[in-house]
């Protein structure tokens, strides 16, 4: 009897090591933040210098430092954006075009860090791999959704079932948000380019005031 409550009592940590760790757990370890991102796709991500910047290359960096680890940063082609994701090789997607990958079982969203045009999921070279790489029915509702919706929230797709990550993640967005990093990177990169913050967040653009128009003069006056 003493032996079968010894045994009881070492199946716990025999199963314990086969749990599943969280995402976040794997990114601390490691010390770093695993990004897929295009590198051809300016102003969000380009090589200058054969150096890789941009919008998402400093937002990479920015959620990194927020998590005390460094951005590692993995190129890869626009059809194979999620493929990463899926095979656990890569944490996080920086890019528009994952956008068009909301519906995808596997994986889920953080919370939107800002708005960007819908032109990437419509169609033209910035949609063409990622949505051809969903069925093709999901592909044509996505180009209907881009054209019919215009800007879009933006968010950072991961792998499902990992709660503590999806925590820190927002909690990393979130910070930036408050600090007015985000704001100051949208100046930086996409001035004219993409609605600000606040209209991510609901709030829609004041019309700029038009000009009085002055009377016109009574011509039979001197």
């Amino acid at each position: 009897m003493r032996l079968l409550h010894c045994l009881l009592a070492l199946i716990p940590l025999v199963a314990a090591p086969l749990a599943r760790a969280d995402l976040i757990d794997d990114v601390w370890e490691r010390g770093s933040l695993r990004i897929a991102l295009v590198d051809d796709a300016p102003p969000y991500s380009f090589r200058q210098d054969d150096k890789l910047t941009g919008y998402e290359v400093e937002l990479g960096h920015a959620l990194a430092d927020e998590l005390n680890v460094k951005a590692d940063f993995i190129p890869v082609p626009r059809d194979k954006l999620l493929d990463g994701l899926r095979s656990g090789s890569v944490d996080i997607v920086l890019s528009r075009e994952a956008q068009a990958a909301r519906d995808d079982q596997q994986l889920e969203f953080s919370e939107p860090y800002g708005v960007g045009g819908g032109q990437q999921i419509a169609g033209g070279t910035d949609s063409g791999g990622l949505t051809q790489s969903l069925a093709p029915s999901q592909a044509q509702d996505k180009s209907a959704e881009g054209s019919e919706k215009g800007p879009q929230e933006q968010a950072i797709p991961f792998l499902k079932e990992n709660p503590a990550f999806r925590s820190a993640l927002n909690n990393a967005l979130n910070k930036l948000k408050s600090s007015g990093r985000l704001d100051e990177l949208s100046r930086k990169w996409l001035e004219g380019q993409a609605p600000s913050q606040a209209a991510s967040e609901g709030e829609k653009p004041q019309p700029s005031p038009q000009p009085e128009s002055k009377p016109e003069a009574d011509p039979e006056q001197p």
